[in-house]
């Protein structure tokens, strides 16, 4: 806790808060305890019981009930069978027959997955090489790896090998995922290998169900816990190993304070405690992937798809040809095609658009207006099924006008799509096939994740439509055909990392298409079809992907070979903000003025407006610097820190320490 606090320039009790979950806190959720019974006579008093009871029939029935079940039973289970039976219970205790007792009974979360015993399947040469790279690390108490594998390599079967190794010497495991989406499939192959020794933490389970898992990690009955970011602060001990499932993502990165990373918070348990750090992913940070270049990281690889499967074919279409030709439709003529056949022939399969909501913005065509939140200023969202706009940023709603607010027009219309759109225009054009969507306006409910793709594993649907949520890890054999909806998307914010990410998105959907024996078919929708993230994507190359964006960020001094970091001001009053940001700059300008050798490790040192200027009718401004930190980094980093106190307002202010997104 003091090194996230001294790390990540937050406040220790913030750091503490955040590894403890509320429901440990304040006795706000108790053990459950169930009640029970126990027969307490046999034979000739048995016997005897029951004579004595001829003439109570009902107790005589609950006494035969609890006897054939092995001489105990469930006070619930009497209950559902014989109605309300809680004074005949009591009488039968009273007599001396039975004794009533209490247990600690565990709320489990993913109750309705089956759990069964899996032995681990046979090591490709390529999975077993690594494994043994591994365990080799695992019984000297060190290290720290990247695995590099192509979409269906088989990493998996590598996590769970090691975790093998390390349960077998007595330590334990936490095993963490970028979704919530992805737990129950994670969960569901570990239960089965490992049983209840598996734990899971996430903020989807209910408070019972999270109090309970705590405690069982904490009292050493489950030694594999697997969850989302904050699983990382299991009160596990001994670890062994730490797995980070889809390193790149994120998500790893928590937005609220203390903003603190999973991957640099695992490393530090890590060497703490004498475990090994495995990273796992198709399409590494470029950051990481750098860092295993340079020697920080043993890198180790697996080029091919397990079981002789082969990569996708990949199509892209260029959606301005669509345009000429008169096909306005967000589906192409191609995917219409490969939908088509991919339906005929009794297969799945998934169409991805990474934003939810059936039109992006709402506008007038008579005037130009544009449906705005009123709270940041920004595009509302339509959203069909209850004809409603809502923004996405700080979750307002309001009615869909039929007539423009600004002019009266009646020319009301929706731009863009989202995967409502999409999902109605598979319905339109095929109208005989079940779809699911998969986004986060039909993932609001408990273990609703769990009951779409369960859904979809059992066939009861043919296509899939999801955002970023079924992007990755998901495996389903007989998907065969995967449309990219608008691949570019995320090609132009304004966002040093947005072809890395675009790249990540690409590669890891298409990843998904023909993962077993069927052959996949994968068909990649762009306005930018010879943008090189792209290219390399559509060709599952990911070192070419590298040896490209490497090159262009060593030329722009972009990270890895600087660092951003920056203060976000937010103030109801726009000119407040503006005026702290500029006092808090000039501040930082004055240090640097006076110390000339630092002034050459900084790159930029700008005040000016956030990217989005206004959230919740507050006004966002941002001192944001680029610097080199090999040199004069810890000073620079510490007065630059020290602002805050240099702020003459009542600003909010929040430092950010290479910020997830530059917003």
């Amino acid at each position: 806790a003091k090194w996230m606090r001294d790390t990540y320039r937050s406040l220790l009790v913030d750091t503490l808060r955040v590894m403890i979950p509320a429901q440990m806190r304040g006795g706000r959720v108790k053990e459950k305890l169930i009640r029970y019974v126990k027969v307490k006579v046999v034979g000739e008093d048995l016997e005897d019981a029951r004579s004595q009871l001829k003439r109570a029939k009902k107790q005589l029935a609950i006494l035969d009930f609890i006897v054939e079940r092995g001489g105990q039973a469930l006070v619930l289970e009497i209950n559902e069978t014989f109605g309300a039976s809680s004074s005949y219970i009591r009488a039968l205790s009273d007599k001396g027959y039975i004794e009533i007792l209490e247990q600690r009974y565990y709320r489990k979360p993913y109750q309705i997955i089956q759990r069964q015993h899996k032995e681990a399947h046979h090591a490709t040469e390529d999975q077993q090489a690594a494994i043994e790279t591994i365990c080799q690390s695992i019984d000297k108490g060190q290290g720290e790896f990247l695995l590099h594998g192509v979409t269906g390599s088989g990493k998996t079967e590598v996590y769970m090998q090691c975790a093998r190794y390390v349960l077998d010497r007595g330590r334990t495991v936490i095993i963490l995922v970028p979704e919530i989406s992805l737990t129950p499939q994670m969960v569901r192959r570990f239960t089965a290998r490992f049983g209840d020794k598996a734990a899971v933490l996430h903020s989807r389970l209910s408070a019972g169900e999270r109090f309970d898992e705590w405690q069982r990690i904490r009292a050493g009955e489950a030694t594999v816990v697997i969850g989302a970011r904050s699983a990382i602060f299991a009160p596990i001990q001994d670890l062994g190993l730490v797995v980070i499932d889809e390193e790149h993502e994120s998500s790893y990165r928590s937005d609220h304070a203390p903003r603190y990373s999973a991957i640099e918070v695992a490393r530090r348990r890590c060497q703490n405690e004498g475990g090994v750090l495995v990273l796992g992913s198709a399409t590494p940070s470029v950051i990481r992937y750098h860092r295993a270049q340079q020697g920080f990281l043993h890198l180790l690889e697996l080029p091919d798809r397990i079981g002789g499967a082969m990569m996708p074919e990949t199509s892209i279409v260029d959606m301005r040809e669509e345009l000429k030709q008169g096909n306005r439709s967000v589906i192409s003529q191609l995917l219409y095609n490969e939908l088509k056949g991919c339906i005929e022939r009794g297969e799945q399969a998934i169409c991805f658009l990474n934003r939810r909501g059936f039109s992006t913005f709402v506008s007038c065509r008579n005037c130009g207006y544009v449906c705005e939140c009123d709270l940041c200023e920004l595009p509302m969202t339509y959203h069909r099924p209850d004809n409603t706009l809502r923004c996405h940023y700080c979750g307002d709603i309001q009615p869909s006008p039929s007539v423009c607010p600004s002019c009266g027009s009646k020319h009301i219309r929706f731009f863009g799509g989202g995967t409502q759109k999409v999902e109605e225009e598979i319905r339109k054009l095929f109208p005989e096939v079940k779809t699911l969507r998969m986004d986060a306006d039909t993932t609001t409910k408990k273990d609703s994740h769990l009951k779409i793709l369960d859904a979809f594993s059992r066939q009861e649907a043919q296509v899939l439509v999801g955002t970023q949520m079924i992007a990755k890890g998901l495996h389903y054999p007989n998907v065969t055909v995967v449309g990219i909806i608008a691949a570019d998307r995320s090609l132009y914010v304004n966002d040093y990392r947005s072809a890395e990410r675009t790249f990540q998105l690409v590669a890891q959907v298409a990843g998904r298409a023909g993962r077993d024996q069927l052959k996949g078919r994968v068909v990649v929708q762009t306005y930018s079809p010879e943008h090189y993230s792209i290219l390399a994507a559509a060709d599952h190359d990911y070192h070419t992907f590298y040896g490209e964006e490497i090159a262009l960020r060593k030329a722009a001094y972009f990270p890895p070979y600087a660092q951003f970091v920056r203060w976000v001001v937010v103030n109801e009053n726009h000119d407040t903000a503006k005026e702290d940001a500029e006092v808090m700059h000039r501040h930082m300008e004055h240090f640097v003025s006076e110390n000339p050798l630092m002034r050459q490790c900084i790159l930029m040192l700008e005040a000016t407006p956030a990217p989005l200027q206004r959230i919740k009718a507050r006004y966002r401004y941002q001192v944001i610097m680029k610097y080199i930190p090999e040199v004069y980094g810890d000073a620079i980093m510490e007065h630059f820190a020290s602002l805050k106190d240099a702020c003459p307002g009542d600003s909010m202010l929040t430092l950010e320490i290479d910020p997830t997104n530059m917003i």
